[in-house]
């Protein structure tokens, strides 16, 4: 009797996982059909190109007191440093863009490759980051309109 509630525990837990969402809440699994596309809009965070002389830096600095900077602080000094959000056009993309394309590194150089193409961000063609938004619709701009 106790192997039978295990095993039936065990596959409970394992059916709960196998239904769990991913972080962008999008099942891996889930193949977009016709019926139900998804949709994925990259927004970049554009920041000044800087050009550093390469020289090592914190060579034997210990950072275990060191604290890491919280989400805050990083959107603090990005906008410090003059970056500004430009969200990707859902046409400028090509090919299907899934959402776990988007966060690795396609999405990297689809934000790298678009800010390279924009005349008016000549000044912030670096990627600061990027975020994916996934949606169940098409996002309009004012291109499509």
């Amino acid at each position: 009797m106790r192997n039978l509630i295990a095993g039936f525990m065990l596959g409970l837990s394992m059916t709960g996982a196998a239904n769990a969402a991913t972080m962008d809440g999008v099942d891996p699994r889930r193949v977009p059909d016709d019926q139900h596309p998804v949709y994925v809009q990259i927004i970049v965070k554009a920041c000044p190109s800087a050009e550093t002389a390469l020289q090592p830096t914190n060579q034997g600095k210990s950072y275990d007191a060191e604290r890491p900077l919280t989400l805050d602080d990083r959107k603090a000094l990005l906008v410090n440093q003059g970056c500004i959000d430009v969200p990707i056009p859902m046409e400028w993309i090509t090919g299907e863009m899934t959402p776990q394309a988007c966060h690795g590194h396609a999405g990297y150089v689809a934000s790298m490759q678009f800010l390279e193409q924009r005349q008016d961000l000549k000044g912030l063609s670096a990627v600061g980051a990027w975020s994916c938004l996934v949606n169940d619709h098409q996002v309009s701009g004012a291109t499509n309109q």
